[in-house]
């Protein structure tokens, strides 16, 4: 990656402001969207004495090491998870913001097109990158919220994945490039959107068909409201649809087959640790983010094509 100079590191640090900012409206979401309760209203306030936050209070991370984690007006305590949130989105957004836009795109692996009857491969500059940027950022930000929802032993609603199912189904139908391989080589340009959509939503589906059939025949009784909600792979079969429309069906296997090694792996832990909570959504989470860094080393460029 070439070096950033000064306006580029002042963008850089604007981006992992603001996703501090969307951080701590995630942690929104991720309270308020299982219970039902509206995301704007009411506004953010102390979860003992109720009390409004002001603005100045509600500064991401800052705020919370300024108070000492503690409310202003009642004194009680507010849990280390929200400055986590909002320094792990931050993060998220500074990170990607580096590697992939003032990379030009480096860590993409480049697109075939057709120009003038002959097939090159492309990368992409400028805006498009920021489009691109965006479009990852969407998909990132769901799997948060749903990793942390599951965390919480609740299942992820339905309505979470509304945003990014719709955007990864429509954005690309006007721009395929915002999916850097493509399902089917050589295919013209729109009809490519249409096909790079249908191959990655029916390779999502069937991998979180076969994790939901998996984990039903597993299933020794049937699971209460109050039971972990990784018994209720609904949420992970809808982010793996996502990973497949936002990533196109190559990614989503080879990450969803990553996922369940590592989740694997780690089964001696949780049996001697029955505590521990790693739902599998956070390493799908942390495995789409490498991915989508290392995009570029995972896939040859012939195969991109």
């Amino acid at each position: 990656m070439p070096p950033l100079d000064d306006a580029g590191w002042l963008i850089v640090l604007w981006l992992t402001a603001l996703g501090g900012a969307i951080g701590s409206f995630l942690n929104v979401v991720v309270y308020r969207l299982p219970l039902g309760i509206s995301l704007i209203d009411p506004p953010s306030h102390c979860p003992a004495c109720k009390r409004r936050i002001p603005w100045y209070d509600n500064v991401p991370v800052f705020g919370w090491i300024v108070l000492r984690g503690r409310c202003r007006g009642c004194g009680g305590s507010i849990s280390i998870r929200y400055p986590l949130v909002e320094a792990l989105a931050a993060a998220m957004f500074g990170t990607l913001a580096a590697v992939e836009h003032f990379s030009q795109g480096a860590n993409l692996p480049p697109r075939a097109v057709e120009v003038a009857e002959d097939i090159s491969l492309t990368g992409l500059s400028g805006l498009q990158l920021y489009g691109v940027y965006l479009f990852h950022l969407l998909l990132l930000c769901t799997l948060l919220c749903a990793a942390l929802i599951e965390y919480d032993r609740k299942r992820p609603s339905p309505r979470l994945f509304v945003p990014a199912l719709s955007v990864g189904v429509a954005a690309p139908l006007v721009w395929p490039l915002l999916r850097p391989v493509a399902a089917w080589p050589g295919l013209p340009h729109y009809p490519a959107g249409v096909v790079d959509g249908l191959a990655g939503l029916a390779a999502g589906a069937a991998l979180g068909g076969a994790v939901w059939w998996v984990r039903r025949i597993g299933r020794k009784k049937p699971a209460d409201a109050s039971s972990d909600a990784s018994r209720h792979p609904a949420g992970l079969f809808l982010c793996l649809i996502c990973v497949g429309l936002y990533l196109g069906w190559q990614a989503v296997v080879a990450i969803a087959l990553a996922t369940a090694a590592v989740h694997c792996a780690t089964w001696p832990l949780r049996r001697v640790r029955p505590g521990l909570r790693v739902p599998p959504s956070l390493w799908l989470l942390l495995l789409t983010f490498a991915w989508i860094l290392a995009w570029s080393r995972l896939v040859p460029p012939w195969e991109a094509c």
